[in-house]
């Protein structure tokens, strides 16, 4: 092999890993920015929407308005996994919780209803 063939070798290697490493800024920069908007959406129109006003009702009566984890009054309900399109979440994913043992399924994260 040619001993000018090497270097140049190491140095397309340099430059596709940083090709690389800008690839990996950019899908972390673009899933940040992504998951930012989804929040906002959720927490800002979807929250406050007549369906999920209607599905959050639904799920209160169901459990007879009682924590599905210790039993006191609940007056929120927390998702227990979330669906990849907001608002397609089936019924059996959401419990009645109150607001204490909301907070520690959040570990003080902040959240909504």
């Amino acid at each position: 092999m040619d001993d000018r063939i090497i270097p140049l070798i190491l140095k397309l290697a340099a430059i596709a890993g940083i090709f690389a490493g800008i690839k990996i800024c950019l899908d972390s920069f673009i899933f940040k920015t992504l998951k930012k908007r989804r929040t906002k959406y959720y927490r800002e129109d979807y929250l406050k929407s007549d369906a999920w006003k209607a599905k959050r009702q639904i799920v209160l009566d169901r459990d007879n308005h009682r924590c599905r984890i210790c039993g006191a009054r609940a007056t929120q309900v927390h998702h227990t996994r979330y669906a990849r399109k907001i608002g397609t979440e089936p019924i059996e994913w959401l419990i009645s919780i109150c607001d204490r043992c909301h907070r520690k399924e959040h570990k003080g994260k902040n959240y909504e209803d």
